[in-house]
């Protein structure tokens, strides 16, 4: 695994490490950030609201044989099979 180059931003409410232009989540302390841009190995974002809706579709569907998905639909209803 090979170093990845990163920016530390202060901010009003926490430290943030850049990688590639992408901000991670804030951490309250430039040594919890420094941490974790170290043992970030891929660039990620971190999305609270898919996040949320992850946590709720497992709480909704436990248990259950079928995996969960947090996919979004434009439409209602299954797949239009009248062909």
């Amino acid at each position: 695994m090979t170093k990845q180059n990163y920016e530390l931003e202060h901010r009003d409410d926490g430290w943030v490490y850049i990688i590639d232009g992408r901000r991670s989540p804030f951490y309250s302390t430039r040594d919890e950030a420094v941490q974790a841009a170290e043992g970030e190995s891929v660039p990620h974002t971190f999305d609270e609201d898919l996040d949320d809706e992850l946590d709720e579709g497992l709480e909704d569907t436990f248990p259950a044989s079928d995996p969960v998905s947090v996919t979004r639909s434009g439409h209602t209803g299954g797949p239009d099979r009248s062909k």
